[in-house]
C-alpha cells in the first residue's frame, strides 16, 4: 500500500503511512509556534495504555505553501532538527540503511528523514511477517529511536531536545502539538480495567499541516494503534455418537447442559493466535524475554468434576492435528491442596508460536510451523461430573454471567505476550464461565397412617436399565456408573427417606421409572408395592454476553437453569401421593410412598376392590394348584 503523503511528494520526506505499521507525515504553519495535531485511533480501546509523543523535527513554519491545487507544495517543505538531536536520528538512520549526506543548508539528519518516503510493508505493522525484523526502513527507524530513548546506555541514549507530550482521550488519543514529526510511544498496563490489547510497537506520524491553504492533506496526522488483541472462548459442546475424539467437528453446541453424574462433560475453548510481528521470538526457549507467551487455563470448578483431560488441540483455520510435545505442552495441577483433584489444566503453545526446535533429550518434536497470526485454535476439554457435584431440585430466575450456586461451573483464561519489547510481559484475558447441572428427588417411605418406614428397597431404571449407585457422606444415593461396588438397590432410611442425586434432566424431559422391590418387612402387602415415573424437564436461558454467540453462532453453549419441573405417573393403587394425607399425585421433587398392611388400607378409590380382585385371584390359583397337587399323588397311590 502506497504512503497517504506520497501524493504529495513522489518519493520525497514527510509520509504518513497509515495502514502498514506505523504513520509518518508531515505538516506545515504560518508561523514559527504554529501548532498541528496527531490523532491516534485505538480499535481495541484506550484502557490500560499511555501514548507520548516525541519530537523529531520540526517543519519549516512560515515557508512551506500549498499548491493550486490545495496539496503540499513538496519544493518549500523541509524538516527543521535541533543540533543536539542530530547524533541520535543519524544514528538510528544508519541503522536503518539509510544513507544520507548534507547537502546545501540541510544536515545528514533533514536529508535523511527525507528519505522517509518509500512505499510501507504491506505486512502488518511494517514487520516481516511473524517476526521482530522491520519490513521497510520507517520501521527498522522507528524501533531504532524508541530503542535509544529506552537505553540504559549514556553514550546511546537519546534524550529528545523537545520535552515528550503525553496523548490523552477515551476512545481515541489525541494532542495539539508544534508542527513537526514525532515518535509515539505506547507503554501498557494490563489486567484490571485496561483493555485486552498488546503495547503497541513505535509509531512515527507528523502532524496535521497549519497552513490553511492545504486542503487535501490525505492521512498526515493520524494513525492507528500498533496493538492486538486475542479472544478466548468457552461452551458447553456435546459429542457426536459417532464423533472422534481428535475431530473438532464432532462436537456441536449444547444449550440443554444437565448430566448425570459420572458422566463425561466436554468443553470447547477458541482462541486465535495474536500477530507476533514486531515480537522477538526464541526458538531455543531459552530466553525468556524473547520467548512468546500463547497459553490456556482451563479450570474446573473445586472437586465437582473428575479426570479432567485434555481431548484434542486444533489449528482449525488450517484443518491441522496440533501435537502434544511438538507444538503444545500441557500441565495438571490442583487449585487446592488435594493431590488428586487436578482441576487446572494448562495448555501452553509456546512451542507453536516461537516455533520450537526438535529436543530429543527432551522427547520434544519440532513445531509445525505452518501457522499463521490470527489462526483459531480450537481445544477440547473434558471431565467426569463428580458424586460431589452440586445438585439442585429447581431452576433459578434469569440467565447471568460467572459461576451459577445451582450448577458447577468451570472458567477459561487466556496468557499472552503483550511488550513486542519483553515477551516474558503478559496478558491475562479471563474467558466465559459456563455451568453444567445435576438433579435430585426423593422418596419418603411411610406407612398408611403416615408415619416414616425404614428398610424398603427400590431400584430406579431410565430406559429400562436400573441405574447404579453410591452412598455419599450424607447418606444419599449418587448416581455412579464406574465403581465397582455401586448397587441397584436403594434403602429407606430411619427416617424413611432415599434421596436419589446426580440425576439428568433435558428440555424434553427424561423419565425414571421408581419401583419398590422389597418392601420393609413381611407385615406389608409386597403384591401392592407401588412402581411409578417421574419425569424430569428443565428450561435454560441462553446467556447472550458469550462471546462464542458472535458469528453465525445464535447461541453459545452458556446456559442457565431457569425451570425444572417434575411430573409423575402414578401407580394403580394410588399410594404415591403428594402428602401423606391426599391421594393427589405429587408435584414437587418428593413423592410419598406408601406401604399397607392389608387391602382395607388401599385409598377408597377404587384401587381396594382392583386389590381385592388381584388378590383373591391370585389366592383361587394357589388353591386350585394344591387340589391339583394333591389329586395327583392320590391317583399315585391307587
Amino acid at each position: 500500500m502506497k504512503t497517504s503523503i506520497r501524493k504529495f511528494l513522489s518519493g520525497v520526506a514527510a509520509v504518513a503511512i497509515a495502514l502498514g505499521g506505523l504513520a509518518l507525515g508531515v505538516g506545515s504553519a504560518q508561523a514559527a509556534d504554529a501548532n498541528g495535531t496527531i490523532t491516534v485511533t485505538a480499535n481495541n480501546g484506550t484502557a490500560g495504555h499511555t501514548l507520548t509523543a516525541y519530537k523529531i523535527a520540526a517543519y519549516n513554519s512560515g515557508t512551506y505553501s500549498a499548491t493550486s491545487a490545495g496539496k503540499l507544495d513538496t519544493t518549500t517543505f523541509n524538516y527543521v532538527v535541533d543540533s543536539s538531536d542530530e547524533s541520535a536520528i543519524e544514528s538510528a538512520l544508519d541503522k536503518a540503511g539509510i544513507s544520507a549526506s548534507a547537502s546545501g543548508t540541510l544536515t545528514k539528519a533533514q536529508e535523511g528523514l527525507k528519505q522517509l518516503s518509500e512505499d510501507s510493508s504491506g505486512t502488518p505493522y511494517g514487520y516481516k511477517t511473524g517476526t521482530n525484523t522491520g519490513e521497510k526502513k520507517e520501521r527498522l527507524f522507528a524501533d531504532a529511536l524508541a530503542e535509544k530513548i529506552s537505553s540504559t546506555d549514556a553514550a546511546t541514549k537519546w534524550t529528545p531536545s523537545s520535552a515528550p507530550v503525553p496523548a490523552t482521550g477515551t476512545n481515541t488519543f489525541s494532542a495539539t502539538l508544534p508542527e513537526g514529526l514525532y515518535l509515539i510511544l505506547d507503554t501498557y498496563a494490563s489486567g484490571g480495567n485496561s483493555a485486552n490489547s498488546t503495547q503497541s510497537v513505535p509509531m512515527i506520524v507528523g502532524t496535521t499541516f497549519a497552513n490553511t491553504k492545504i486542503t487535501d492533506p490525505g492521512n498526515v496526522g493520524t494513525v492507528t494503534l500498533k496493538d492486538t488483541t486475542a479472544p478466548i472462548t468457552k461452551e458447553v459442546v456435546t459429542k457426536n455418537s459417532t464423533a472422534q475424539d481428535n475431530d473438532p467437528s464432532s462436537f456441536t453446541t449444547d444449550n440443554d447442559p444437565s448430566y448425570n453424574t459420572t458422566d463425561t462433560v466436554y468443553f470447547k475453548l477458541t482462541t486465535q493466535i495474536p500477530n507476533y510481528d514486531g515480537y522477538a521470538s526464541d526458538p531455543t526457549l531459552n530466553n525468556p524475554n524473547a520467548t512468546r507467551q500463547l497459553s490456556i487455563v482451563d479450570t474446573f470448578e473445586e472437586g465437582k468434576f473428575t479426570d479432567q483431560t485434555v481431548v484434542s488441540v486444533y489449528d482449525t483455520t488450517k484443518s491441522q492435528q496440533l501435537t502434544l510435545n511438538s507444538d503444545f505442552t500441557t500441565k495438571a495441577e490442583s487449585t487446592t491442596s488435594s493431590a488428586t483433584d487436578l482441576n487446572k489444566l494448562t495448555i501452553d503453545f509456546e512451542r507453536l508460536v516461537n516455533k520450537a526446535q526438535a529436543d530429543t533429550t527432551k522427547n520434544l518434536g519440532a513445531a509445525w510451523d505452518g501457522w499463521e497470526s490470527g489462526d483459531t485454535i480450537t481445544v477440547i476439554v473434558s471431565g467426569k461430573l463428580s458424586t460431589a457435584a452440586t445438585t439442585t431440585t429447581k431452576g433459578g430466575s434469569t440467565a447471568g454471567t460467572g459461576a451459577d450456586t445451582q450448577g458447577n461451573n468451570n472458567t477459561v483464561q487466556l496468557t499472552y505476550s503483550n511488550n513486542p519489547s519483553n515477551t516474558s510481559e503478559v496478558n491475562t484475558v479471563q474467558g466465559p464461565i459456563v455451568n453444567v447441572y445435576t438433579h435430585e428427588f426423593t422418596i419418603h417411605k411411610v406407612d398408611a397412617a403416615g408415619s416414616d418406614l425404614q428398610g424398603a428397597t427400590f431400584q430406579v431404571s431410565t430406559g429400562g436399565t436400573p441405574l447404579k449407585f453410591k452412598k455419599d457422606a450424607d447418606g444419599a444415593y449418587v448416581v455412579d456408573k464406574d465403581s465397582s461396588t455401586a448397587t441397584t438397590d436403594l434403602v429407606s432410611d430411619s427416617n424413611g427417606l432415599i434421596k436419589v442425586k446426580g440425576l439428568k434432566a433435558s428440555t424434553d424431559g427424561v423419565t425414571y421409572t421408581v419401583k419398590e422391590t422389597k418392601v420393609p418387612d413381611t407385615s406389608y402387602l409386597q403384591a401392592v408395592a407401588p412402581t411409578y415415573e417421574v419425569t424430569l424437564k428443565d428450561g435454560f436461558d441462553n446467556d447472550g454476553t458469550n462471546p462464542a454467540r458472535s458469528g453465525t453462532a445464535a447461541k453459545a453453549g452458556d446456559d442457565w437453569l431457569t425451570d425444572l419441573s417434575y411430573t409423575y405417573t402414578q401407580d394403580g393403587y394410588k399410594l404415591v401421593t403428594a402428602s401423606t394425607n391426599d391421594t393427589s399425585a405429587p408435584t414437587g421433587d418428593t413423592a410419598y410412598v406408601k406401604n399397607v398392611t392389608s387391602i382395607t388400607q388401599l385409598p377408597k378409590t377404587g384401587a381396594a376392590g382392583i386389590a381385592m380382585f388381584t388378590i383373591i385371584g391370585v389366592a383361587v390359583i394357589a388353591v386350585a394348584a394344591l387340589f391339583a397337587v394333591r389329586a395327583r399323588k392320590a391317583a399315585q397311590r391307587a
